[in-house]
């Protein structure tokens, strides 16, 4: 295709955020997700979270016709695997074990989060599935003459995601991950949604939602307008985020900054929003426990959560519960509550498969990849099947 240049930026600060966000009417109060926005990509950068010196050098793909933006996607040259949520660490030891090499790597994604969501941004009115073809090609191109050990597509929207595994098993690896989601099939309030669930399962969270007022806890969701004019409050949930993620020593999923939090406004006025809970006791103090949501698309995404004390049933009621009412209420199809923790499935989050994609360049790395991932694949639809039958809803309620 003529007259077409594509570049590689180092920054989202020096890419145009009004070119940007206009690709696919991506950005906050756009049609698309919060995570591919100018405002969420840049202030991961600007605050440090995502940057060289934790192991992620943005590269991000430009594509220009007569000048024009016509589509982009976000892309980081990785030197270890962390923040992925794809755990491909074995194939990176596999790799050396054979004297080959891992990293560093090429991976196109929504940094520090799974959540399906990475795609090509296409501008409307242009050739998607072309451009898109354009852009993912040229980082493999760029990337092998880079020296990179290999492209990875991690945690695609389901259009990139089909349109990738229709273009054939040779040209990528794929490879199955579990993930939870809330979808609204018509409920029109909370206590609607719970009608679906079984006699148990019903008493069960009504058990865990009095525990929650027993202990003199009241909840109430946040905007971001509110949250940003409440001194100390985002200082207070980049202490809670700190102190939640220590609990989980090695284990932790700690990738933000304090300064990720306490820039929001300034990157992202609207697009996120907290569950709060406060002691009744202290209406007007800071809350004793927040959950940080992000919403857009007609999606809301449970993120990151926190608490200053322990209270039994707390987490689950500002990281599920009040998230679904606040879903149901905004009018919002789904709600995606984050990986992890199968007491999700219990509690109506069903589960389902997301596929990442894998292309490391020495070909038998990729040969071998597509002759085992197929077995993994299996045993992991195995477990989502498994963790399905634990939802609570009655037979007749679906």
């Amino acid at each position: 295709m003529s007259n077409y240049e594509l570049s590689v930026m180092d920054r989202m600060a020096d890419v145009d955020r009004n070119e940007w966000d206009a690709l696919a009417g991506d950005g906050a109060g756009g049609d698309a997700s919060p995570f591919l926005g100018w405002g969420f990509l840049a202030l991961l950068e600007e605050s440090l979270s995502i940057c060289p010196q934790t192991g992620w050098t943005p590269a991000h793909f430009l594509l220009r016709h007569n000048g024009v933006l016509v589509a982009a996607a976000p892309f980081y040259v990785k030197t270890h695997s962390m923040g992925e949520f794809v755990f491909d660490m074995e194939f990176a030891q596999i790799a050396r074990r054979s004297g080959m090499d891992w990293y560093p790597k090429l991976v196109g994604m929504a940094p520090a989060t799974p959540v399906p969501a990475w795609r090509v941004l296409v501008a409307p009115g242009e050739d998607a599935p072309a451009l898109a073809s354009l852009v993912i090609e040229g980082a493999q191109e760029a990337a092998r003459a880079a020296g990179l050990k290999g492209i990875h597509l991690l945690w695609p929207d389901a259009g990139t995601a089909h349109s990738l595994s229709a273009g054939g098993k040779a040209a990528w690896a794929e490879w199955q991950h579990q993930a939870f989601l809330w979808e609204n099939r018509g409920w029109k309030d909370f206590d609607g949604w719970l009608s679906s669930f079984s006699k148990n399962m019903r008493r069960n969270v009504g058990r865990e939602r009095k525990s929650v007022r027993e202990a003199g806890i009241t909840t109430r969701m946040i905007d971001a307008g509110e949250a940003a004019a409440t001194p100390g409050l985002l200082a207070l949930f980049a202490d809670l985020y700190e102190s939640h993620n220590v609990k989980f020593g090695p284990w932790a999923a700690k990738f933000l900054t304090r300064e990720f939090f306490l820039r929001l406004p300034e990157f992202m006025p609207d697009g996120w929003c907290l569950a709060a809970g406060f002691e009744e006791a202290a209406p007007e103090a800071l809350p004793v426990a927040l959950a940080f949501l992000f919403e857009g698309g007609g999606r809301l995404y449970g993120r990151y959560y926190g608490a200053s004390r322990e209270v039994s049933g707390l987490h689950f009621e500002l990281c599920y519960y009040r998230p679904v009412e606040y879903a149901i209420e905004k009018g919002m199809s789904a709600f995606d509550p984050g990986m992890g923790s199968p007491h999700k499935a219990r509690r109506g989050f069903t589960s389902f498969a997301v596929p990442s994609f894998h292309r490391p360049f020495d070909k038998p790395l990729l040969d071998f990849m597509v002759r085992v991932l197929p077995e993994v694949n299996e045993a992991e639809n195995a477990q989502i099947a498994a963790l399905n039958e634990e939802l609570p809803y009655r037979k007749d309620a679906h």
